[in-house]
């Protein structure tokens, strides 16, 4: 038993709490209908981020410790001016509410899915979504809001592993088919895939699209600028920076970078290579690109419940989505707690005694949850909607990451060549990304 305690207080920390928030509604969507769609084919993205948003985050946390605890839009105003405070602050807003609303929708049709039902179209359709949503309000709030900072670190941290096995079992099977290994080896080539147009429809899946969102879910500003306030109130110091490295890898290189493999495989595998329309129908799909409702993306774990139970499938996706949605919700609220409370000059530590965080935490998550069931689209397309708009400030909050952490205050920590040319490939990519995005959108 104390071995197992010895081995979970690895992974505990700032680093846990972030990669628990980043396996949420939008890691699943982005990965899993990546590989429903694109088999393979995106797996080279998903893997590639792994050591930008490993270097990223571990230079915004020493950049917070070395420069006392404090807060990066405080840093950010009075070291470079409160225009660009502002210019990051209010989108980031923007974006945010997306993304939480987004989690709750997710949770919402996470619950309908694990009693086998697709949910109402809109909330004029039936009262049943209103209610549901109210009731997946109140017990996240409940469950966040009633604890301090350690308490949801270590509730994130579980979730993060019981969710990364809930993918595992249907990876492994993937894997041992060795027919997919030639596949799998060419996704791991940079390439943007076709569209693929969604039979019986006049809609595509757009692969730039997809590469847009699985980066943004991996690269948001928000949690780039956030990592840092998560670093303070863990009491990091600065002899606990080297061990936080190690950590940010685990959780972050292994745990998430391996969650985010996994699920592409399994979309790839169980999803792409099965509903080719000539096979079966699951609610009236049977075909891979028409896949975009939490019920039929659910029989992405069907091969870990062979037989007889293949039913659980989709129910027991439902329940991790659920809980995926549940951390990131509560990872996003945070991190805007600490930004609006920053920027207005407050006290931004989460402890039980800071009742103003506790009613700014409150706010961030029941308003954009309240208004969740009145934006019209299925859950796993908002959240890659979400994901996608994430992207367009990235490139800004690297560079912000970048200056800071080359300033002679950071001594001993200060960026290497290695770590510089790391954070630059990353604004770079980011940047291309975005720029591809709006070209297409003008075009």
């Amino acid at each position: 038993m104390s071995a197992f305690v010895k081995w979970f207080r690895e992974f505990v920390g700032p680093a846990a709490l972030t990669a628990a928030g980043m396996i949420g509604a939008g890691a699943v969507a982005t990965r899993v209908l990546a590989g429903a769609w694109f088999s393979f084919d995106l797996l080279w993205c998903a893997l590639y981020v792994i050591p930008m948003v490993i270097f990223t985050l571990d230079s915004a946390s020493r950049v917070a410790v070395m420069n006392g605890g404090r807060g990066m839009f405080n840093m950010i105003r009075t070291d470079i001016g409160a225009w660009l405070a502002w210019l990051i602050f209010v989108p980031t807003v923007l974006v945010n509410v997306i993304v939480n609303m987004s989690q709750m929708s997710a949770m919402v049709e996470g619950t309908y899915g694990s009693v086998g039902l697709l949910p109402p179209a809109s909330i004029d359709d039936s009262s049943s979504l209103l209610v549901v949503t109210i009731g997946a309000t109140l017990v996240t709030l409940a469950s966040a809001v009633l604890g301090g900072y350690k308490r949801v670190e270590k509730i994130m941290t579980a979730l993060l592993l019981v969710i990364l096995v809930s993918f595992l079992v249907v990876a492994i099977k993937g894997f041992l088919d060795w027919s997919t290994w030639p596949s799998l080896a060419a996704g791991l080539i940079p390439t943007v895939p076709a569209d693929v147009p969604v039979v019986g429809d006049t809609r595509v899946r757009s692969g730039l699209t997809q590469i847009i969102a699985i980066a943004g879910q991996a690269l948001p500003p928000s949690v780039m600028l956030a990592y840092g306030y998560l670093a303070a109130d863990s009491g990091q110091g600065r002899g606990d920076l080297k061990v936080a490295f190690r950590k940010t890898v685990k959780n972050l290189g292994i745990v998430w970078g391996l969650f985010s493999v996994m699920v592409i495989v399994a979309g790839a595998t169980a999803l792409h290579a099965t509903y080719t329309g000539s096979g079966p129908t699951y609610l009236g799909v049977s075909h891979y690109s028409q896949i975009e409702s939490i019920p039929v993306a659910g029989q992405v774990l069907g091969p870990a419940f062979p037989g007889a139970l293949s039913f659980l499938a989709p129910r027991f996706f439902s329940l991790g989505l659920i809980a995926a949605a549940f951390t990131t919700l509560i990872s996003v609220s945070l991190t805007m707690t600490y930004f609006c409370l920053d920027i207005a000059n407050r006290n931004w530590h989460f402890t039980p005694t800071n009742t103003q965080f506790k009613l700014v935490f409150a706010l961030w998550i029941a308003v954009p949850s309240l208004l969740a069931p009145f934006w019209k689209l299925p859950a796993l397309l908002k959240a890659i909607l979400a994901m996608a708009g994430n992207l367009a400030l990235a490139p800004i909050a690297i560079l912000v990451i970048l200056y800071f952490v080359n300033r002679p205050v950071m001594g001993e920590f200060r960026a290497s060549a290695g770590r510089n040319v790391v954070l630059v490939i990353t604004a770079l990519f980011a940047t291309v990304l975005v720029a591809n995005g709006l070209w297409g959108y003008i075009k």
